[in-house]
C-alpha cells in the first residue's frame, strides 16, 4: 500500500442564495410545497426566453476574486445537450467554452476553473414511482474545478472545509450539504510511487457530507491498490457512496469521449461584464483565512478559531458580543460552551438570538469581568438571562448576588477564621495556595458567594504576612 499513490481531483457544485433562479424569475425556497416555483422558463415550454440572473453573476465574480481568478469580462453561456428526467428542455444552460474564472487556489490546491449553469430537478423515489421537483430546476449553480493536486482523504477534507467557508462568509452559499446545496464529485487514481503518468481513474458522484469523502476516498485507494496488486486492469467509471455497505458501488462505464453537443446558447447574447467586474468587490477582512489570522493574533487556541469559523452563525454572535466587551478568550468561552449547550438543550440554532438577548449577555459578561459577580453566580445568572430575558442587574437583586465589598467586615470574617485554625497558618509558607483556598472557601461558604473575591485575597494576604 505504501508504494502508491492516490491522485484526487474534485468538482464542487454550490447553490447559489439567490432569491430567484438562474435564467426566470421563480422563486428560490428548497422547503417550498413542491413544483410551486416554476414558470414557463424553468420547464423548458416553446418560445420561452431566458434571461441572466444578475445577482448570481455578482456572486460567482466574488468567488472568483475571493480565489485570485482572473475573471472573463465577457459572460457567455452554453448549452450542454443530453436527455434525462430531471432536465425538461433536454439541455442545460452552463459555460463550458467560457468559464467566467480562471486560475485560482485555495490553500495548496490550484482551481482550474468556476463557471455557472442551472441546476436540474430533484428526483425522489416514492411507492416504487420517480417523482420529479421542478423547484430545483434552474435554481443557480456554481461549479468550482480543482486541478488533480490532492493527495489525501484529509487534504481534500481541507481544501473542502476552506472552500465551504469561504462560500459562506462571503454571502455566496448557504453551503449546506444536507440540502444539497454543497455538493461534490471525487476523481480518484492510484498510480505507483515515481509513476510518470496517472493511474486509470474513477468518479465518484454526489458525495453530501464530508464523511461520506473522508470514507469513499480511503476505500477507493484500497480498492484500486488491491486490483492493482492483483494484476487486474482498472475500468474508468462511476461509482457512488453507499452509507450502508461503506463502499463505493459500480454505476456505469464512464468515457471521455461522451458527446454532449455543446454550442454557443443562442437566445443569450454576450454580455459585456466588465462594469460589473470593476464594481464587485470583495472585503478581505471577510474572508475566513484572514479572519482566522486575526483571532489567532489575538489570543485565542487555533482550535477555539476553527470551532468559531465552522459554524458561521456562532461567530457572527461572537463577534457582536467581542466588538463591545473585546475580551476574546472570555467571550469565546461563555459562547461556545454555556450559550452552545443551552440552544442545544432547546433545539434551537444562533440565528435564532435576538440582539436584545445578545445585549443582556454583554451586560452580564461586562459585570464579571468587572469583578462585581463571581463565576459560579454568572453561570447561573446567563442561564437565567436566556430563559428568561432579565438584565443583570434584575437577576442580581432577585438571586441575592449582591457582593459584600465592606473590607471591615470581611476582615472580621477572615480575622476570625485564622484565629480558629493556627495550624493551617504553619502551612503558608511552603503551601500559601492551599491555605489561601482553605480560608476563602470558608468565607464563601459562611457570606452564600458574595463577599468580593479580589477584596477577600487583599486582605488574607495581609494577615498572612502579619
Amino acid at each position: 500500500m505504501n508504494n502508491f499513490i492516490t491522485t484526487i481531483g474534485i468538482e464542487v457544485h454550490t447553490e447559489l442564495n439567490t432569491k430567484t433562479k438562474m435564467f426566470s424569475s421563480s422563486y428560490v425556497n428548497s422547503y417550498d410545497e413542491v413544483n410551486t416555483n416554476i414558470n414557463e422558463i424553468d420547464l423548458g415550454l416553446p418560445g420561452s426566453m431566458p434571461t441572466p440572473n444578475k445577482e448570481a453573476v455578482v456572486k460567482a465574480i466574488k468567488l472568483a476574486k475571493a480565489l485570485n481568478m482572473k475573471v472573463d469580462s465577457l459572460l457567455r453561456f452554453d448549452r450542454k445537450n443530453y436527455f434525462y428526467q430531471d432536465l425538461p428542455k433536454g439541455y442545460q444552460l452552463t459555460q463550458q467554452y467560457f468559464p467566467i474564472g480562471k486560475d485560482g487556489k485555495i490553500l495548496d490546491v490550484n482551481i482550474e476553473r468556476i463557471h455557472l449553469e442551472e441546476d436540474t430537478a430533484k428526483q425522489q423515489i416514492v411507492d416504487n414511482k420517480l417523482c420529479l421537483d421542478y423547484n430545483r430546476c434552474g435554481v443557480p449553480l456554481i461549479e468550482i474545478v480543482s486541478k488533480p493536486d490532492i493527495h489525501s482523504s484529509q487534504q481534500a477534507l481541507r481544501y473542502l472545509n476552506e472552500l465551504k467557508r469561504i462560500l459562506i462568509f462571503l454571502n455566496i452559499s448557504d453551503g449546506k450539504m444536507e440540502d444539497g446545496s454543497f455538493r461534490a464529485d471525487i476523481n480518484i487514481s492510484v498510480a505507483p510511487i515515481g509513476a510518470k503518468t496517472l493511474g486509470t481513474r474513477a468518479e465518484i458522484k454526489n458525495l453530501n457530507s464530508f464523511l461520506a469523502i473522508e470514507k469513499a476516498i480511503d476505500y477507493e485507494f484500497n480498492r484500486q491498490v488491491r486490483c492493482l496488486l492483483k494484476g487486474e486492469v482498472l475500468q474508468q467509471e462511476t461509482r457512488r457512496w453507499d452509507d450502508v455497505k461503506n463502499q463505493t458501488i459500480f454505476m456505469r462505464e464512464k468515457s471521455d469521449n461522451i458527446d454532449y453537443h455543446f454550442f454557443r446558447e443562442p437566445n443569450i447574447v454576450e454580455i459585456d461584464i466588465n462594469t460589473l467586474v470593476k464594481q464587485t468587490n470583495i472585503n478581505q477582512n471577510q474572508l475566513p483565512i484572514n479572519i482566522k489570522n486575526n483571532l489567532i493574533s489575538l489570543g485565542l487556541k487555533e482550535q477555539t478559531v476553527e470551532t468559531l469559523l465552522d459554524n458561521f452563525e456562532m461567530y457572527k454572535v461572537f463577534s457582536y458580543i467581542n466588538e463591545k466587551v473585546n475580551k476574546p478568550q472570555i467571550v469565546a468561552t461563555w459562547i461556545i460552551n454555556e450559550l452552545g449547550g443551552l440552544l442545544k438543550n432547546d433545539n434551537k440554532s444562533y440565528k435564532d438570538l435576538s440582539n436584545d438577548k445578545l445585549n443582556l449577555f454583554i451586560e452580564m459578561i461586562q459585570t464579571l469581568i468587572n469583578q462585581k459577580i463571581n463565576g459560579k453566580q454568572a453561570k447561573t445568572i446567563f442561564e437565567k438571562i436566556y430563559l428568561e430575558n432579565k438584565s443583570t442587574k434584575q437577576l442580581i437583586k432577585e438571586l441575592g448576588f449582591i457582593q459584600i465589598t465592606d473590607e471591615n467586615l470581611i476582615k472580621d470574617y477572615l480575622q476570625k477564621y485564622v484565629d480558629a485554625n493556627k495550624n493551617m497558618l504553619e502551612q503558608y509558607d511552603q503551601r500559601p495556595e492551599r491555605v489561601e483556598k482553605f480560608f476563602i472557601g470558608l468565607l464563601m461558604r459562611d457570606t452564600k458567594g458574595q463577599a468580593n473575591p479580589n477584596i477577600a485575597i487583599k486582605i488574607l494576604k495581609s494577615l498572612m504576612n502579619k
